[in-house]
């Protein structure tokens, strides 16, 4: 199937300003993407007369505008897990007193699609749409964790190994090992992994036919979560279960990784662009 390059590159540009938390101007965007400057102003100007981005006069620098939560906005309320796990998610935030997320990969990416946050002094710096790898997060362990060893360590080889602090696990036989450990636990430990001083358990999501469509997690500080793992765990477990009970066959995509799905996991599909179609 051939993809229109031109396209894909909008959306690199646009994930990038969207990353950077700040506005940035064509050369910086283009170092970012890996995309000569010529071609960044040309995206970002179609951008900007799409009402996705804005330019500074002064500065020249470019950011994402409010259009782009039209976008966010209509995914959310499409999204029927959300509001299902809702309850649970708060139930479970309000019993073990820590942050809790629900998230759902996002390409190589796990994407917070809601967060109930802690009233204790010590918080979490995340927000609902932020992502992160899904190697080096407890919520994505936890998806990795629930899938045959087969597709695990096909799927581990494509989205490769990222780190993000000391602790992440950086060596593809580490992480399958640690996914084992996590299925026959039945939650995943982030121990550190994606942020100092951090430590969270997630317990994958699956609907009524059984099949893999997020996760949920527990996040705190390592001192207040690490003493708790196996209480916080079982807690997190029981709410998974409890959204798996109410939440039917097929309302919600199954769970993919990449370009892999969980039930056509073929390396292929993880390929380069198709030939330039405008």
């Amino acid at each position: 199937m051939k993809l229109t390059r031109s396209l894909l590159r909008g959306f690199e540009v646009l994930e990038a300003l969207a990353e950077e938390g700040r506005p940035l101007g064509p050369a910086r965007v283009a170092e970012r993407v890996g995309l000569d400057k010529a071609t960044v102003s040309r995206l970002l100007a179609t951008l900007s007369h799409a009402g996705y981005v804005t330019r500074d006069p002064t500065a020249g620098n470019y950011r994402i505008t409010a259009r782009v939560l039209r976008l966010s906005r209509a995914f959310l309320e499409q999204c029927d897990l959300r509001g299902i796990a809702r309850p649970h998610l708060t139930r479970l935030r309000d019993e073990v007193g820590e942050t809790v997320h629900l998230g759902q990969a996002d390409g190589d990416q796990i994407a917070y699609i809601d967060k109930l946050e802690t009233a204790r002094s010590v918080r979490l710096v995340s927000a609902i749409g932020q992502t992160m790898p899904v190697t080096t997060t407890a919520l994505g362990k936890a998806m990795l964790s629930a899938l045959d060893e087969p597709d695990r360590s096909m799927i581990i080889s494509a989205l490769g190994l990222p780190a993000r602090t000391a602790r992440s696990l950086t060596d593809p036989q580490d992480l399958i090992d640690d996914l084992d450990r996590t299925a026959r636990r039945g939650y995943a430990i982030d121990q550190e992994e994606n942020e100092d001083g951090v430590i969270c358990v997630a317990v994958p999501v699956k609907d009524g036919d059984g099949r893999l469509v997020a996760a949920i997690s527990i996040s705190g500080p390592d001192f207040r979560v690490g003493p708790e793992v196996d209480r916080l765990g079982t807690a997190c477990r029981d709410a998974a279960e409890a959204i798996a009970r109410d939440l039917p066959a097929g309302v919600v995509a199954q769970v993919g990784f990449g370009r892999i799905a969980q039930n056509d996991a073929s390396p292929t599909q993880l390929g380069t662009y198709g030939e330039e179609n405008e």
